[in-house]
Protein backbone atom coordinates (compact mmCIF):
# COMPACT_ATOMS: atom_id res chain seq x y z
CA UNK A 1 0.00 0.00 0.00
CA UNK A 2 1.18 3.03 -1.28
CA UNK A 3 1.62 6.31 1.33
CA UNK A 4 -0.80 9.50 0.74
CA UNK A 5 0.81 12.01 -0.59
CA UNK A 6 -0.83 14.14 1.76
CA UNK A 7 0.51 11.93 4.71
CA UNK A 8 3.89 12.12 3.93
CA UNK A 9 3.73 16.29 3.52
CA UNK A 10 2.09 16.49 6.91
CA UNK A 11 4.97 14.24 8.97
CA UNK A 12 7.69 16.29 7.00
CA UNK A 13 5.90 19.50 8.15
CA UNK A 14 5.89 18.01 11.70
CA UNK A 15 9.55 17.41 11.98
CA UNK A 16 10.81 20.74 9.85
CA UNK A 17 8.28 22.49 12.82
CA UNK A 18 9.62 20.37 15.92
CA UNK A 19 13.66 20.55 13.87
CA UNK A 20 12.32 24.76 14.71
CA UNK A 21 11.55 24.50 17.83
CA UNK A 22 14.50 22.43 18.81
CA UNK A 23 16.69 25.37 16.98
CA UNK A 24 14.75 27.72 18.99
CA UNK A 25 15.22 26.40 22.43
CA UNK A 26 18.70 25.46 22.17
CA UNK A 27 19.83 28.95 20.23
CA UNK A 28 22.28 31.02 22.20
CA UNK A 29 20.00 33.83 24.38
CA UNK A 30 21.29 37.36 22.99
CA UNK A 31 22.18 39.68 26.67
CA UNK A 32 23.42 43.34 26.39
CA UNK A 33 24.87 43.94 29.68
CA UNK A 34 21.87 45.82 31.06
CA UNK A 35 19.57 42.83 30.47
CA UNK A 36 22.40 40.51 31.89
CA UNK A 37 22.12 42.63 35.02
CA UNK A 38 18.49 42.46 35.14
CA UNK A 39 18.04 38.38 34.79
CA UNK A 40 20.57 37.94 37.22
CA UNK A 41 18.46 40.47 39.54
CA UNK A 42 15.79 37.58 38.98
CA UNK A 43 16.99 34.46 38.85
CA UNK A 44 20.91 34.70 40.82
CA UNK A 45 21.04 32.31 43.50
CA UNK A 46 21.65 35.40 45.61
CA UNK A 47 18.79 37.05 44.81
CA UNK A 48 16.79 34.53 45.38
CA UNK A 49 17.99 33.97 49.26
CA UNK A 50 17.45 37.71 50.50
CA UNK A 51 13.86 37.51 49.15
CA UNK A 52 13.82 34.08 50.86
CA UNK A 53 15.10 36.08 53.89
CA UNK A 54 12.35 38.70 53.70
CA UNK A 55 9.52 36.36 53.66
CA UNK A 56 11.11 34.67 56.71
CA UNK A 57 11.49 37.97 58.12
CA UNK A 58 7.99 38.32 57.84
CA UNK A 59 7.39 35.50 58.83
CA UNK A 60 9.06 36.65 62.16
CA UNK A 61 7.05 39.35 62.84
CA UNK A 62 3.87 37.75 62.70
CA UNK A 63 4.79 35.28 65.47
CA UNK A 64 6.01 37.91 67.82
CA UNK A 65 2.33 39.66 67.28
CA UNK A 66 0.87 36.11 67.53
CA UNK A 67 2.41 35.88 71.13
CA UNK A 68 0.52 38.96 72.63
CA UNK A 69 -2.54 38.10 71.22
CA UNK A 70 -5.67 35.76 72.69
CA UNK A 71 -4.35 32.10 72.58
CA UNK A 72 -6.82 29.31 73.22
CA UNK A 73 -6.39 25.88 73.71
CA UNK A 74 -8.41 22.33 74.20
CA UNK A 75 -7.97 19.49 76.40
CA UNK A 76 -8.68 15.80 76.65
CA UNK A 77 -7.85 13.71 79.74
CA UNK A 78 -8.91 10.18 80.35
CA UNK A 79 -7.41 8.87 83.40
CA UNK A 80 -7.77 4.79 84.26
CA UNK A 81 -6.71 4.68 87.85
CA UNK A 82 -5.69 0.43 87.98
CA UNK A 83 -5.55 1.15 92.03
CA UNK A 84 -7.32 3.75 93.39
CA UNK A 85 -4.95 6.04 95.21
CA UNK A 86 -5.40 5.17 99.05
CA UNK A 87 -5.32 8.22 102.12
CA UNK A 88 -5.12 7.85 105.56
CA UNK A 89 -7.14 9.70 108.45
CA UNK A 90 -7.94 9.84 111.89
CA UNK A 91 -10.25 7.34 112.60
CA UNK A 92 -11.61 9.45 115.66
CA UNK A 93 -12.70 11.77 113.38
CA UNK A 94 -15.84 8.74 112.65
CA UNK A 95 -15.75 7.11 115.90
CA UNK A 96 -14.58 9.50 119.24
CA UNK A 97 -13.97 5.92 120.97
CA UNK A 98 -11.46 4.82 118.92
CA UNK A 99 -7.63 4.98 120.57
CA UNK A 100 -5.28 7.82 119.93
CA UNK A 101 -3.93 7.73 116.84
CA UNK A 102 -5.52 5.59 115.20
CA UNK A 103 -5.73 5.89 111.56
CA UNK A 104 -8.41 4.08 109.09
CA UNK A 105 -7.22 3.80 105.15
CA UNK A 106 -9.37 5.00 102.60
CA UNK A 107 -9.86 4.87 98.83
CA UNK A 108 -11.69 8.43 97.18
CA UNK A 109 -12.63 8.72 93.18
CA UNK A 110 -13.78 6.03 90.98
CA UNK A 111 -11.39 3.54 88.25
CA UNK A 112 -12.53 5.75 84.71
CA UNK A 113 -12.37 9.47 84.85
CA UNK A 114 -12.78 11.82 81.15
CA UNK A 115 -12.14 15.70 81.62
CA UNK A 116 -12.64 17.76 78.52
CA UNK A 117 -11.23 21.37 79.45
CA UNK A 118 -10.80 25.04 77.35
CA UNK A 119 -8.19 27.33 78.04
CA UNK A 120 -7.83 30.95 77.24
CA UNK A 121 -5.09 32.89 77.94
CA UNK A 122 -4.29 36.63 77.41
CA UNK A 123 -1.58 39.09 77.84
CA UNK A 124 -1.93 42.08 79.53
CA UNK A 125 1.29 43.29 80.20
CA UNK A 126 4.80 42.64 78.72
CA UNK A 127 7.35 45.47 77.74
CA UNK A 128 9.71 42.25 76.15
CA UNK A 129 7.08 41.72 73.71
CA UNK A 130 6.50 45.13 72.54
CA UNK A 131 9.99 46.08 72.18
CA UNK A 132 10.33 42.71 70.17
CA UNK A 133 7.55 42.99 67.92
CA UNK A 134 9.01 46.80 67.01
CA UNK A 135 12.64 44.98 66.61
CA UNK A 136 11.04 42.31 64.30
CA UNK A 137 9.33 44.95 62.47
CA UNK A 138 12.76 46.62 62.11
CA UNK A 139 14.38 43.46 61.03
CA UNK A 140 12.05 43.29 57.91
CA UNK A 141 13.52 46.42 57.02
CA UNK A 142 17.05 45.53 57.25
CA UNK A 143 16.12 42.45 55.24
CA UNK A 144 15.20 44.75 52.44
CA UNK A 145 18.21 46.97 52.65
CA UNK A 146 20.21 43.67 52.69
CA UNK A 147 18.78 42.56 49.36
CA UNK A 148 19.00 45.96 48.15
CA UNK A 149 22.62 46.05 48.85
CA UNK A 150 23.21 42.33 47.22
CA UNK A 151 21.23 43.95 44.08
CA UNK A 152 23.99 46.27 43.77
CA UNK A 153 26.77 44.22 44.30
CA UNK A 154 25.47 41.50 41.96
CA UNK A 155 25.34 44.80 39.09
CA UNK A 156 28.75 45.45 39.75
CA UNK A 157 29.32 41.40 39.61
CA UNK A 158 27.50 41.02 36.47
CA UNK A 159 29.54 44.36 35.01
CA UNK A 160 32.76 43.14 35.70
CA UNK A 161 32.13 39.22 34.67
CA UNK A 162 30.47 40.49 31.52
CA UNK A 163 33.63 42.28 30.42
CA UNK A 164 35.79 39.61 31.52
CA UNK A 165 34.03 37.28 28.73
CA UNK A 166 34.17 40.37 26.47
CA UNK A 167 38.08 40.99 27.06
CA UNK A 168 38.56 36.97 26.37
CA UNK A 169 36.40 37.43 23.60
CA UNK A 170 38.41 40.00 21.89
CA UNK A 171 41.75 38.99 23.27
CA UNK A 172 40.98 35.56 21.04
CA UNK A 173 39.79 38.02 17.82
CA UNK A 174 42.46 40.50 17.53
CA UNK A 175 44.76 37.29 17.78
CA UNK A 176 43.00 35.69 14.84
CA UNK A 177 43.26 38.69 12.83
CA UNK A 178 47.35 38.49 13.64
CA UNK A 179 46.95 35.02 12.71
CA UNK A 180 45.79 36.00 9.14
CA UNK A 181 47.98 38.91 8.89
CA UNK A 182 50.94 35.97 9.28
CA UNK A 183 49.56 33.40 7.34
CA UNK A 184 49.81 35.92 4.70
CA UNK A 185 53.21 37.07 5.28
CA UNK A 186 54.27 33.19 5.85
CA UNK A 187 52.67 32.56 2.15
CA UNK A 188 54.48 34.88 0.64
CA UNK A 189 57.66 34.51 1.97
CA UNK A 190 57.38 31.21 1.36
CA UNK A 191 56.89 31.62 -2.04
CA UNK A 192 59.65 34.14 -2.20
CA UNK A 193 62.04 30.95 -0.78
CA UNK A 194 60.64 28.89 -3.19
CA UNK A 195 62.03 31.54 -6.27
CA UNK A 196 65.03 31.81 -4.21
CA UNK A 197 64.29 35.68 -2.84
CA UNK A 198 64.61 34.78 0.49
CA UNK A 199 66.07 32.54 3.09
CA UNK A 200 64.65 29.03 4.78
CA UNK A 201 65.35 30.54 8.26
CA UNK A 202 62.95 33.08 7.57
CA UNK A 203 60.00 30.60 6.66
CA UNK A 204 60.81 28.85 9.73
CA UNK A 205 61.11 31.57 11.94
CA UNK A 206 57.51 32.69 10.49
CA UNK A 207 56.21 28.84 10.60
CA UNK A 208 57.28 28.97 14.00
CA UNK A 209 55.43 32.29 15.18
CA UNK A 210 52.04 30.97 13.28
CA UNK A 211 52.06 28.15 14.83
CA UNK A 212 52.48 28.95 18.52
CA UNK A 213 49.76 31.67 17.95
CA UNK A 214 47.31 29.10 16.56
CA UNK A 215 48.11 27.43 20.34
CA UNK A 216 47.41 30.98 21.56
CA UNK A 217 44.34 31.50 19.89
CA UNK A 218 43.28 27.75 21.03
CA UNK A 219 44.02 28.79 24.48
CA UNK A 220 42.15 31.99 24.40
CA UNK A 221 38.97 30.16 22.56
CA UNK A 222 39.38 27.69 25.91
CA UNK A 223 39.34 30.72 28.61
CA UNK A 224 36.54 32.56 26.55
CA UNK A 225 34.32 29.25 27.48
CA UNK A 226 35.38 29.94 31.01
CA UNK A 227 34.38 33.25 31.69
CA UNK A 228 30.95 32.20 30.16
CA UNK A 229 30.15 29.74 32.26
CA UNK A 230 31.35 32.04 34.86
CA UNK A 231 28.71 34.52 33.86
CA UNK A 232 26.04 32.29 33.59
CA UNK A 233 26.76 30.94 36.83
CA UNK A 234 26.74 34.55 38.25
CA UNK A 235 23.70 35.55 36.42
CA UNK A 236 21.99 32.32 37.31
CA UNK A 237 21.38 31.39 33.96
CA UNK A 238 21.87 27.51 33.03
CA UNK A 239 24.88 26.29 32.18
CA UNK A 240 24.32 23.57 29.25
CA UNK A 241 22.61 27.01 27.70
CA UNK A 242 24.81 29.07 25.43
CA UNK A 243 24.09 32.98 25.53
CA UNK A 244 25.20 35.98 23.53
CA UNK A 245 26.87 39.14 24.56
CA UNK A 246 25.43 41.98 22.30
CA UNK A 247 28.05 45.26 23.75
CA UNK A 248 31.23 45.73 22.70
CA UNK A 249 33.87 46.71 25.79
CA UNK A 250 34.67 50.35 23.16
CA UNK A 251 31.07 51.13 23.14
CA UNK A 252 30.44 50.87 27.16
CA UNK A 253 32.96 52.57 27.35
CA UNK A 254 31.61 55.49 25.29
CA UNK A 255 28.17 55.34 27.11
CA UNK A 256 30.24 55.89 30.31
CA UNK A 257 29.87 59.55 31.63
CA UNK A 258 33.67 60.55 32.69
CA UNK A 259 33.32 64.12 33.24
CA UNK A 260 30.36 63.21 35.78
CA UNK A 261 32.07 60.32 37.60
CA UNK A 262 35.07 62.67 38.60
CA UNK A 263 32.78 65.44 40.01
CA UNK A 264 30.29 63.34 41.43
CA UNK A 265 30.20 64.19 45.22
CA UNK A 266 30.17 61.13 47.80
CA UNK A 267 28.40 61.17 51.06
CA UNK A 268 29.37 58.40 53.23
CA UNK A 269 25.71 58.90 55.15
CA UNK A 270 23.85 58.42 52.15
CA UNK A 271 25.75 54.67 51.17
CA UNK A 272 23.90 51.79 51.72
CA UNK A 273 26.83 49.96 53.94
CA UNK A 274 26.78 52.66 56.27
CA UNK A 275 22.65 53.25 56.25
CA UNK A 276 23.12 49.06 57.32
CA UNK A 277 25.72 49.93 60.02
CA UNK A 278 23.09 52.45 61.39
CA UNK A 279 20.41 50.02 61.21
CA UNK A 280 22.51 47.31 62.92
CA UNK A 281 22.77 49.80 65.62
CA UNK A 282 19.00 50.52 66.12
CA UNK A 283 18.58 46.48 66.06
CA UNK A 284 20.82 46.20 69.02
CA UNK A 285 19.48 49.09 71.01
CA UNK A 286 16.23 47.29 70.87
CA UNK A 287 17.49 44.43 72.00
CA UNK A 288 19.22 46.16 74.96
CA UNK A 289 15.72 47.35 75.76
CA UNK A 290 14.35 44.02 75.93
CA UNK A 291 17.05 42.88 78.71
CA UNK A 292 16.47 46.07 80.81
CA UNK A 293 12.22 45.41 80.51
CA UNK A 294 12.70 42.15 81.79
CA UNK A 295 13.34 43.89 85.45
CA UNK A 296 9.63 44.62 84.81
CA UNK A 297 6.54 42.64 85.79
CA UNK A 298 4.30 40.68 83.62
CA UNK A 299 0.65 40.12 83.34
CA UNK A 300 -1.78 37.69 81.44
CA UNK A 301 -5.37 36.85 82.13
CA UNK A 302 -7.08 33.49 81.84
CA UNK A 303 -10.22 31.39 81.89
CA UNK A 304 -10.91 27.87 82.53
CA UNK A 305 -13.48 25.65 81.95
CA UNK A 306 -13.72 21.95 82.31
CA UNK A 307 -16.43 18.96 82.43
CA UNK A 308 -15.43 16.10 84.03
CA UNK A 309 -17.11 12.08 83.68
CA UNK A 310 -16.64 9.55 86.41
CA UNK A 311 -17.62 6.37 86.88
CA UNK A 312 -16.84 2.64 87.70
CA UNK A 313 -17.14 1.80 84.72
CA UNK A 314 -16.43 3.07 81.00
CA UNK A 315 -19.79 4.62 80.39
CA UNK A 316 -18.41 7.82 78.97
CA UNK A 317 -20.52 8.20 75.65
CA UNK A 318 -23.35 7.16 77.49
CA UNK A 319 -26.38 9.26 77.15
CA UNK A 320 -27.18 8.55 81.12
CA UNK A 321 -23.39 9.64 81.84
CA UNK A 322 -23.14 12.32 84.03
CA UNK A 323 -20.85 15.41 83.64
CA UNK A 324 -19.59 18.02 86.22
CA UNK A 325 -18.27 21.63 85.08
CA UNK A 326 -15.89 23.76 86.74
CA UNK A 327 -15.24 27.44 85.17
CA UNK A 328 -12.70 29.97 86.95
CA UNK A 329 -10.90 32.81 85.48
CA UNK A 330 -7.88 35.26 87.09
CA UNK A 331 -4.97 37.05 86.65
CA UNK A 332 -1.70 36.00 87.01
CA UNK A 333 1.23 38.55 87.85
CA UNK A 334 5.09 37.76 87.66
CA UNK A 335 8.48 39.63 88.87
CA UNK A 336 11.75 38.68 89.59
CA UNK A 337 12.94 39.47 93.08
CA UNK A 338 16.29 38.44 93.18
CA UNK A 339 18.30 36.45 90.41
CA UNK A 340 21.63 36.86 91.49
CA UNK A 341 22.78 39.51 89.19
CA UNK A 342 22.09 37.24 86.79
CA UNK A 343 19.71 40.34 84.55
CA UNK A 344 22.78 42.53 85.70
CA UNK A 345 24.97 40.72 84.07
CA UNK A 346 22.98 40.50 80.58
CA UNK A 347 22.11 44.35 80.45
CA UNK A 348 26.17 45.13 80.96
CA UNK A 349 27.04 42.83 78.09
CA UNK A 350 23.97 44.01 75.81
CA UNK A 351 25.47 47.61 76.71
CA UNK A 352 28.85 46.40 75.68
CA UNK A 353 27.84 44.78 72.54
CA UNK A 354 25.80 48.17 71.57
CA UNK A 355 28.89 50.02 71.75
CA UNK A 356 30.74 48.00 69.67
CA UNK A 357 28.32 48.04 67.02
CA UNK A 358 28.35 52.05 67.31
CA UNK A 359 32.19 51.69 67.46
CA UNK A 360 32.10 49.75 63.98
CA UNK A 361 29.18 51.83 62.53
CA UNK A 362 31.68 54.68 62.81
CA UNK A 363 34.92 52.11 61.05
CA UNK A 364 32.25 52.07 58.46
CA UNK A 365 31.96 55.65 57.77
CA UNK A 366 35.81 56.04 57.58
CA UNK A 367 35.94 52.88 55.52
CA UNK A 368 34.10 54.11 52.87
CA UNK A 369 35.69 57.48 52.61
CA UNK A 370 38.72 55.45 52.04
CA UNK A 371 36.92 53.14 49.56
CA UNK A 372 35.95 56.53 47.99
CA UNK A 373 39.36 58.05 47.71
CA UNK A 374 40.97 54.68 46.46
CA UNK A 375 38.30 54.22 43.83
CA UNK A 376 38.50 57.54 42.30
CA UNK A 377 42.47 57.76 42.29
CA UNK A 378 42.22 53.90 40.83
CA UNK A 379 39.53 55.21 37.81
CA UNK A 380 41.81 58.08 37.09
CA UNK A 381 44.73 56.11 36.70
CA UNK A 382 43.52 53.48 34.41
CA UNK A 383 42.26 56.31 32.62
CA UNK A 384 45.54 58.05 31.65
CA UNK A 385 46.98 54.38 31.23
CA UNK A 386 43.89 53.53 28.64
CA UNK A 387 44.79 56.77 26.72
CA UNK A 388 48.96 56.14 26.83
CA UNK A 389 47.64 52.24 25.65
CA UNK A 390 46.02 54.29 22.40
CA UNK A 391 48.94 55.52 21.54
CA UNK A 392 50.93 52.92 21.79
CA UNK A 393 48.63 50.58 20.13
CA UNK A 394 49.16 52.62 16.90
CA UNK A 395 52.53 53.22 17.13
CA UNK A 396 52.96 49.33 17.47
CA UNK A 397 50.62 48.79 14.50
CA UNK A 398 52.62 51.65 12.49
CA UNK A 399 56.12 49.83 13.20
CA UNK A 400 54.56 46.33 12.41
CA UNK A 401 53.30 47.47 8.98
CA UNK A 402 56.38 49.38 7.95
CA UNK A 403 58.90 46.55 8.88
CA UNK A 404 56.50 43.98 7.00
CA UNK A 405 57.34 46.46 3.83
CA UNK A 406 60.41 46.55 4.68
CA UNK A 407 60.89 42.55 4.86
CA UNK A 408 58.77 41.76 1.54
CA UNK A 409 61.43 44.42 -0.20
CA UNK A 410 64.24 42.14 1.82
CA UNK A 411 64.91 45.11 4.15
CA UNK A 412 64.40 43.81 7.39
CA UNK A 413 65.02 40.21 8.05
CA UNK A 414 62.85 37.34 9.85
CA UNK A 415 64.03 38.24 13.02
CA UNK A 416 62.33 41.69 12.89
CA UNK A 417 59.97 40.68 11.80
CA UNK A 418 58.72 38.43 14.68
CA UNK A 419 59.95 41.18 17.36
CA UNK A 420 57.38 43.76 15.60
CA UNK A 421 54.35 40.81 15.57
CA UNK A 422 55.27 39.79 19.21
CA UNK A 423 55.25 43.67 20.37
CA UNK A 424 52.12 44.14 18.39
CA UNK A 425 50.23 41.46 20.34
CA UNK A 426 51.62 42.51 23.97
CA UNK A 427 50.66 46.42 23.11
CA UNK A 428 47.21 45.29 21.73
CA UNK A 429 46.68 42.54 24.98
CA UNK A 430 48.10 45.56 26.95
CA UNK A 431 45.40 47.80 25.07
CA UNK A 432 42.56 45.40 26.10
CA UNK A 433 43.86 44.80 29.60
CA UNK A 434 43.83 48.94 29.91
CA UNK A 435 40.29 49.15 28.57
CA UNK A 436 39.12 46.11 31.34
CA UNK A 437 40.56 47.56 34.17
CA UNK A 438 39.68 51.23 33.20
CA UNK A 439 35.56 49.62 33.18
CA UNK A 440 36.41 47.91 36.25
CA UNK A 441 37.24 50.74 38.08
CA UNK A 442 34.42 52.79 36.68
CA UNK A 443 32.20 50.23 38.31
CA UNK A 444 33.70 50.04 41.38
CA UNK A 445 33.40 53.80 41.45
CA UNK A 446 29.92 53.43 40.71
CA UNK A 447 29.47 51.43 43.26
CA UNK A 448 30.60 53.55 46.07
CA UNK A 449 29.02 56.79 44.64
CA UNK A 450 25.92 54.72 44.54
CA UNK A 451 23.34 56.72 47.44
CA UNK A 452 20.89 54.89 49.22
Amino acid sequence: MKPNFKTVMAAVALLVANAAVYAQDNAPQAFSLKQAQDFALENAFSAKSYANGIEQAKTNVNESVAYGLPQVSGSVDYLNYIELPTSVIDASSFNPMAPEGMLIPVQFGVPHNLTLGLNARQMLFDPTWIIGVQGAKMYVEKMRNLDKKNDQDLATTIEQAYYTVLVAERSKKLMEQNLASLEKTLFETTEYFKNGFAEESSVDQLSLLVSNLKISIDKAARQAEITKNVLKLQMGYEMDKDIQLTDELESLWILNNHESLLNAKFDYTKNINYYLADMEVTLNGYLLKIEKAKFLPTAFAFINYQTQGMGKTFTMFDRDQRYYQSAMWGISLKMSIWDSFAKASTVKRSKLNLQRIKDTKDFTAQQLKLQSVTARSNYISAFEQLRAEEANIKLAESIRNKTVVKFNEGLANSTELTQTETQLLQTQGAYINSLFQLLNAKAELNKVLLTY
